[in-house]
């Protein structure tokens, strides 16, 4: 029987559409062995579709906050009102004047009472997963005995270029006011009908005035938590890597290297871009609309787009697979060519964009690789969109030099088909990706330390 470990690490990925969570013991690194890492079933509590995803949102209701699949079905129902509920956090937290978007009151469409703050809701919404990840890990035999031995880390886009020590610290601080706020929400967060809105007040002021001393969280940027779970065991070889995460809000790149006996984060490969999978999305919309000549109002306009935002992921997916899609509303097919697609201007200069970012990143490991003596360079891409022609067709191209080999690897390791996860987790670990690599990580790779 393994030793049971002495700790565990244990990290969140809130993702622009979806939050996943996941442990693996603190010495994974150097002794891995795959039935070890656990990827949180954080969904579960909420009945979440996908009991690994738990929806990154929070509506405001007339006299209820509610969360997760709860709040994104609420505004569903809620969509001619143009109600709304909050989403996409990450990409408010890139704000250049982060303090004082935080502090902005959220507008109308989501919060009709103007009673919270975007800072507040945020908050709440971390309560929220922070509940889901402690119920996930109660019903996971691995953990429950754990004793709350963690070494917790997020991971997130690096925006700030490594620069990001003010960031880092006003989301500790978030993290823990958000514990204090489920400490006292407790398990009414997973009821059909939200917390009360005076329930929710009081949580925050309460937990605002604790100095909420002792909480402490590790930061890992998203695309070094890629390249950390597609490298076990590069510490003993002399690969070198990069890794393209694109997901639904961002893109990240980023690159390792050997160095000694431990890896390297090679910074200067380091990018975000702004664009990614919901930028294609909207695309897609917008030609699906200008396919539909018959919709002349933007009432009709508006509720095609609505209709479509549930389905567009799949009808991405039959664009670039089939190279085209075609589309059933109001007893009309709408047919998208991938061509279409192509055509439009700001899709050729998001392609330019992440080109011109992946040959930055390349150029920085084939030159490590070249002066470590080295003959290959691995690409790996990860996320939502890795599977995406451009996509892969990005990561076969040659050496520039010819003196390297560029080899695309696989986005789900071999290591997840072990007979221990019984077939589950390959399906599924590109979007889990971030989160089991932030876990596997060794401290070394972290962006900010505790």
């Amino acid at each position: 029987m393994n030793a049971e470990p002495e700790s565990w690490n244990l990290c969140v990925d809130f993702g622009t559409a979806c939050s996943k969570a996941a442990a693996a013991p603190s010495n994974a690194w150097s002794h891995f062995k795959p039935e070890m890492v656990r990827p949180l079933a954080v969904g579960a509590a909420s009945r979440a579709g996908n009991a690994f995803l738990l929806d990154s949102a929070i509506f405001v209701d007339d006299e209820s906050v509610l969360f997760g699949p709860d709040a994104v079905r609420r505004a569903e129902e809620l969509e001619s009102s143009k109600r709304q509920a909050l989403r996409s956090f990450k990409t408010l937290l890139s704000a250049p004047d982060l303090e004082r978007a935080l502090n902005t009151s959220a507008t109308h469409s989501i919060d009709p009472h103007r009673a919270f703050r975007l800072r507040d809701l945020i908050v709440l919404y971390l309560a929220f997963l922070a509940r889901s990840v402690d119920q996930a890990v109660a019903a996971d035999p691995a953990l429950n005995g754990a004793g709350g031995r963690f070494n917790r880390r997020y991971a997130s886009p690096a925006w700030r270029g490594g620069g990001g020590a003010a960031l880092h610290a006003m989301l500790v601080r978030m993290f823990a006011e958000a514990q204090a706020v489920q400490a006292i929400l407790g398990d009414a967060m997973f009821a059909r009908g939200g917390v009360s809105l005076e329930a929710a007040r009081r949580a925050l002021a309460s937990a605002a005035a604790e100095q909420a001393r002792g909480w402490r969280m590790g930061m890992m940027f998203e695309a070094t938590a890629a390249a950390a779970y597609s490298s076990i065991g590069l510490e003993s070889s002399a690969a070198h890597l990069i890794v393209v995460d694109v997901g639904a809000g961002t893109t990240d790149i980023a690159a390792l290297a050997r160095a000694d006996a431990a890896l390297e984060e090679l910074k200067a490969a380091r990018v975000t871009l702004t664009r990614a999978g919901d930028f294609i999305d909207r695309l897609l919309l917008n030609l699906a609309i200008e396919g539909a000549p018959s919709l002349k109002t933007p009432a009709q306009q508006a509720e095609l787009w609505r209709s479509l935002t549930h389905s567009i992921r799949d009808i991405k997916e039959s664009l670039f697979s089939e190279k085209r899609a075609a589309i059933r509303h109001d007893g009309r097919t709408i047919v998208i060519a991938l061509k279409d697609l192509e055509r439009d201007k700001d899709y050729k200069q998001f392609l330019k964009m992440l080109a011109q970012a992946y040959e930055h990143g390349l150029d920085v490991v084939l030159g490590r690789a070249a002066n470590d003596g080295e003959g290959q360079v691995d690409a790996i891409a990860v996320g939502g969109g890795a599977a995406a022609p451009f996509v892969q067709d990005m990561l076969k191209r040659k050496s520039k030099s010819g003196k390297l080999r560029i080899a695309a690897r696989p986005a789900t390791p071999h290591w997840a088909h072990a007979p221990a996860f019984g077939g589950n987790l390959a399906p599924i670990f590109p979007q889990l990706a971030i989160a089991i690599g932030g876990a596997l990580a060794p401290g070394s790779m972290l962006a900010e330390r505790p």
